[in-house]
C-alpha cells in the first residue's frame, strides 16, 4: 500500500462563547471552521485527522508532511513516526502537528484491518468511565448548575476548570462537594494558572473535600516545584500534559517523582504511537496514563490500555465544534462511553457541513 495524496478539507460548526479561566480566552461562538486531513492511498482506503484549523498545520501539510511522505507505506507507522522525530529537529513542529501524519496511518491501518482503533492497538476493554470537564463558568452557582445537569444526563464524576482566584477557587471545590454529596468523584484542573504555594494551599482543600486528582496547577517547566507538590499533598498530581519530548520526558517527569498520575494524548504527543510509547512507560512505573481531551481517538486510546480508565468529556457539549455525523460522545445512564464498533478511529465528517 502507498500513499497517494494529502487532501485538506474544511467544515463549519455553530459552537457556543466559553473561556477556560482568567487570561485564558476560549470560543467566541458562532461558526467555526475546522480542518481535517484526508490521506489516501492507492488501496482506496483514507484515513483522516482532524488539524488544528491555522495557517501553521497548512503550512507544515503542504511544504513538509506532503512532499516528504508521497508514496510511502501507510503501514509502516513506526518508521513514518520516527521520520517525523527526525524532521521535528529542524522544523520544531507544534505538538499537535507532530501527530497529524501518524494518526492517519493508524486509520488506514486499522481500516484496512477491518476493525476499530482501540482493538487494532491490542484492546484492552470495551467501554470507560465518562467524566464532565466542565468550562470555566461565572458564578459558583453556575458550576453547582452545571453538576446538577451532567449528573441528571449519567455523569458519575466531574472536572473542574476553575477561575485562577485561590480563595474563590477553594470556596469552589467545598461547595461543590457539599452540593453533589460524597459518591461523585471529583478533580480540578488548574490550567497552569497557580503558584506553588497556591497550588499546596488548593490541594489541601482538595484532600479535605476528597477530590481524586489536582491536574497541572503550574506550568509544567520545574521538575522541582512539581515534586515539591507531591512531596507536600496526599491528593494524586496528574501533569505532564503540555510538555514536549514524549516518552523521554514522561520518564523523566516519574524518574523525579513530579507527579502521581501521568497525561497522554495523541493530541499533544505525537499521535497513537507516542501516546501509546508514554502510557507503557507510565505503565512500567505503576502510574495511570490518563487520555486528555475527548472524541472518538481519546475514547480508543484509553480503551486500548490497560492503565488509563476516565474519558474526558468537554460540557456544556455545544462549545465544541462537531462537524460529524454521529455527533459527540456521551455517557449512558450508569456513566459509561463505548467506542463504536466500525473500523478505524471513527472519525466521520458530515458532507452537508463541508465549505468550499
Amino acid at each position: 500500500m502507498k500513499i497517494t495524496g494529502f487532501e485538506i478539507e474544511t467544515y463549519e460548526s455553530e459552537t457556543i462563547p466559553y473561556k477556560w479561566r482568567d487570561g485564558l480566552t476560549g470560543g467566541s461562538g458562532g461558526p467555526t471552521r475546522q480542518t481535517l486531513l484526508r490521506v489516501t492511498t492507492d488501496a482506496e482506503i483514507d484515513g483522516i485527522v482532524w488539524l488544528r484549523n491555522d495557517a501553521i498545520s497548512r503550512d507544515l501539510v503542504e511544504r513538509v508532511i506532503a512532499p516528504t511522505f508521497l508514496g510511502a507505506d501507510p503501514l509502516m507507522r513506526e518508521d513514518l513516526w520516527f521520520r517525523m522525530w527526525e524532521l521535528d529537529r529542524l522544523e520544531e513542529f507544534p505538538m499537535y502537528a507532530l501527530g497529524y501524519l501518524d494518526m492517519a496511518a493508524w486509520d488506514i491501518s486499522a481500516k484496512a484491518a477491518g476493525v476499530p482503533a482501540y482493538k487494532f492497538m491490542g484492546g484492552h476493554k470495551a467501554r470507560a468511565k465518562a467524566y464532565a470537564s466542565t468550562v470555566t463558568v461565572e458564578t459558583q452557582d453556575d458550576y453547582l448548575r452545571l453538576a446538577d445537569d451532567c449528573l441528571a444526563r449519567g455523569y458519575k464524576a466531574i472536572k473542574l476548570h476553575v477561575w485562577g482566584r485561590i480563595h474563590e477557587d477553594i470556596r469552589l471545590v467545598h461547595a461543590l462537594r457539599k452540593h453533589v454529596g460524597p459518591d461523585v468523584e471529583l478533580m480540578l484542573d488548574g490550567s497552569a494558572g497557580y503558584t506553588l504555594e497556591e497550588s499546596i494551599r488548593l490541594g489541601r482543600a482538595m484532600e479535605e473535600a476528597d477530590y481524586l486528582w489536582l491536574e497541572e496547577p503550574m506550568r509544567e517547566f520545574s521538575l522541582y516545584a512539581y515534586q515539591r507538590l507531591c512531596d507536600t499533598l496526599d491528593i494524586a498530581i496528574l501533569a505532564a500534559e503540555c510538555t514536549d519530548g514524549v516518552h523521554f520526558n514522561a520518564s523523566e517527569w516519574l524518574r523525579h517523582c513530579a507527579c502521581d498520575r501521568l497525561r497522554t494524548s495523541w493530541f499533544y504527543k505525537g499521535g497513537f504511537t507516542a501516546a501509546l510509547k508514554v502510557a507503557h512507560v507510565a505503565d512500567s512505573f505503576q502510574v495511570q496514563a490518563d487520555v486528555h481531551g475527548g472524541g472518538p481517538a481519546s475514547l480508543a486510546l484509553v480503551c486500548a490500555i490497560p492503565n488509563s480508565e476516565y474519558f474526558e468529556v468537554l460540557v456544556p457539549e455545544p462549545v465544541l465544534p462537531d462537524a460529524t455525523l454521529r455527533g459527540p460522545i456521551l455517557p449512558d445512564s450508569d456513566g459509561w462511553v463505548y467506542p463504536e464498533e466500525v473500523p478505524g478511529i471513527g472519525w466521520d465528517p458530515n458532507p452537508e457541513m463541508r465549505v468550499p
